[in-house]
């Protein structure tokens, strides 16, 4: 079975991106589609890094460890929520530390957003990024939107068919990559 990783951006307090990579992660274990691991930036910390970590003297155990499951994952989806327009400062510092590690990684994006409006601009930003760093990013998206009122805390969707009919075709499509391309 493919190992996948979720990276879930928002390290804000009282954030509800997070809802969304649960779900995601429900998603895929329910259905025994993958092995699935959320590495939540929240829960990282990060510093904001002035290099790669290549070139890092005395890089931090946990971005050694966050590298580490990246690099054991077949894929990656990044759960990302939309800030102003865009893609949170942390989802930015764990993509800019690496560098080698996107090339030829196969990634999913995702977007949440409490508004009614589809973060697109915030899945071609993520687009554009990794796919100049060498990533196959998948062209089939998901856009969680009105996230406060559409899952719960514990990722769970309020119609959860509704939902994973939205979800499936961006994970059909990210997992046919991961068994075309790992």
């Amino acid at each position: 079975m493919k190992k996948i990783i979720i990276i879930s951006s928002s390290i804000r307090e009282g954030r509800l991106g997070h809802r969304v990579a649960l779900f995601m992660k429900n998603y895929l274990i329910e259905n025994s589609i993958a092995e699935v691991e959320i590495l939540d930036l929240n829960e990282y910390k990060f510093p904001i890094f002035e290099e790669r970590l290549s070139n890092l003297k005395n890089p931090p155990a946990n971005l050694l460890d966050f590298v580490d499951r990246f690099k054991k994952s077949d894929g990656v989806i990044i759960a990302s929520s939309v800030y102003n327009y865009s893609f949170p400062a942390s989802l930015k510092n764990a993509i800019d530390v690496m560098y080698p590690e996107w090339g030829r990684k196969v990634v999913g994006l995702s977007s949440a957003t409490m508004g009614f409006v589809e973060g697109l601009p915030t899945t071609f930003q993520l687009e554009n990024t990794l796919s100049q760093m060498g990533a196959f990013v998948s062209p089939k998206k998901y856009f969680a939107i009105n996230i406060s009122k559409v899952f719960n805390e514990d990722g769970i969707a309020v119609d959860k068919e509704k939902e994973e009919k939205k979800l499936k075709p961006m994970i059909d499509e990210f997992m046919y990559l991961v068994g075309k391309l790992t």
